[in-house]
């Protein structure tokens, strides 16, 4: 089995600021890099991470660098003329982030460049590329795991292919609440809610999963290595509540280091911590 991310692959620019600027305020930055980033990029990189196979169904642009995902197989990666997309993320003294999202290539891709799927496995996908394309993934028949970012209403016949639709508190107030979404398709509902950690939805009723401690310097990419471990874990067997647990872990994790994929743990790292 194995897992399949769809998604956009960004090259990001981070910028360390001691404060995210308020409308018609200047900040001066006190650091800045640049390292390749975007939802399904991320995701990608945290499932081979793990030790999972992992194919990422993306387009990108002239400027991109297989080197940055050199574990993940890419051998259905679309080329486009238009540049790989931009993410200019900045990061408080806190940690927390706020980003600005160019999508170039991303916008590019569309449902001829999904492939068909043989076998079984986890599909991946979040929204920063077309949903008509996430649509042409879901019907696969892959389990489908859903990351509804950025947060738009769902096409009725996307969430009713949802087995798990995982949203945090911000892009689920754009969705609906969790029994309506549930009544709508969705097999479960799994809220991500930072460091406190993450609540199962079910039609048989809802368990919380706590979070951990650590020393976070940046959540920038945190929701993708959740929501990578929760797929990789569900491919290798576990059940929800169990995958929900070591996705807790790899979220936390991933923000003990700058940029999205800097702390992208191991299973060995995860299932301590878990």
């Amino acid at each position: 089995m194995s897992v399949v991310v769809v998604g956009a692959v960004n090259n990001d620019l981070v910028v360390r600021v001691p404060r995210i600027a308020a409308p018609g305020s200047t900040v001066v930055a006190t650091a800045s890099s640049t390292g390749p980033g975007g939802k399904g990029g991320n995701q990608a990189a945290a499932v081979a991470r793990l030790g999972g196979a992992c194919t990422l169904i993306a387009r990108v642009g002239p400027d991109f660098d297989p080197a940055s995902l050199s574990s993940v197989d890419l051998s259905c990666l679309a080329r486009d003329s238009a540049p790989t997309g931009l993410a200019v993320v900045l990061v408080d003294e806190a940690g927390e982030n706020a980003i600005t999202v160019v999508p170039g290539a991303n916008a590019r891709l569309s449902p001829a460049d999904i492939p068909a799927l043989p076998g079984s496995g986890v599909l991946l996908a979040s929204l920063e590329v077309p949903l008509d394309a996430v649509l042409a993934a879901a019907r696969s028949g892959w389990r489908f795991v859903l990351n509804p970012a950025p947060a738009v209403p769902l096409p009725p016949e996307l969430l009713s292919r949802v087995d798990v639709l995982v949203p945090n508190e911000h892009e689920l107030a754009v969705l609906g609440a969790p029994a309506d979404l549930l009544a709508a398709g969705a097999g479960a509902v799994v809220v991500t809610l930072g460091a406190a950690g993450c609540r199962i939805h079910r039609a048989s009723g809802t368990v919380d999963v706590p979070g951990h401690r650590v020393a976070t310097v940046d959540t920038t990419g945190a929701g993708d290595a959740f929501c990578a471990t929760l797929a990789w874990a569900l491919d290798t067997g576990r059940d929800l509540d169990e995958a929900a647990r070591l996705a807790c872990a790899a979220g936390a994790l991933a923000t003990t280091a700058v940029g999205a994929r800097a702390a992208l743990p191991t299973a060995a790292e995860v299932t301590a911590l878990r």
